[in-house]
């Protein structure tokens, strides 16, 4: 796989682009009954703590996913570089491990990984309850976040969306980017999808340009279960 770049992509006056972000997430397999558990000690940790600026958190439950996502629930931190470096500091001592020692017991880590957003879009709807993580192996990032802009602009999106990257925890899939959308409710993301003719033409335009040096690993959906 090509060495993969980060990337300043420039849109046209319609879309808006905001400061890029990176990311933190844990993806956790909770035991059967032991959801509200978990819950209450994320909550107990995380609401007690002092986040730096501009860091997130969200706890989602995973709705829909291909058979070799094993987790049951994402835990993802995002915000600056700064932001996450200190919330990892935080992330520490003898209260973290103390928790980390009981989110274990209901609770298996599978993955982490991390990474960096190249574009946003659409802020104001970034806090939508349901979400959809769309994912792929790129070997030709610039012309892939190109296709990707064209798609944009002929197939505008209503909810928050973001194109990024990993660059930590990749693994033997080799999944490199990722597209990231919220939906205001169930219905919207069980309805979302291309409507008009041009629309569509847009949407497998895309798909076939870039399936010359990608390949679709699948997609997940999410809902919020808190944020902090």
């Amino acid at each position: 796989m090509k060495k993969i770049l980060f990337l300043i992509v420039f849109v046209a006056s319609n879309i808006i682009v905001a400061q890029n972000i990176a990311f933190e997430q844990v993806a956790i397999k909770v035991k059967p009954g032991s959801s509200a558990h978990v819950l209450n000690m994320i909550n107990d940790f995380y609401g007690g703590i002092e986040k730096p600026a501009g860091v997130n958190i969200r706890l989602s439950y995973i709705n829909f996913k291909p058979e070799d996502i094993k987790a049951t629930h994402y835990l993802t931190f995002t915000g600056p570089v700064e932001g996450l470096a200190k919330l990892r500091e935080i992330r520490g001592g003898d209260k973290y491990s103390l928790y980390n020692s009981n989110i274990l017991r209901h609770a298996e880590v599978i993955s982490t990984t991390g990474g960096a957003s190249l574009m946003r879009m659409n802020l104001d709807n970034g806090t939508q309850p349901i979400a959809q993580s769309w994912r792929w192996r790129v070997e030709d990032p610039a012309s892939f976040a190109s296709e990707f802009t064209s798609l944009m602009k002929a197939f505008p999106q209503i909810g928050y969306i973001s194109l990024g990257q990993l660059t930590h925890g990749i693994g033997n899939d080799g999944e490199s980017h990722y597209v990231y959308m919220t939906h205001e409710d169930y219905a919207a993301a069980l309805g979302w999808g291309p409507k008009t003719e041009a629309q569509q033409q847009a949407f497998l335009k895309f798909l076939k340009a870039t399936s010359k040096y990608s390949n679709f690993l699948g997609s997940v959906t999410m809902s919020n279960v808190k944020t902090w």
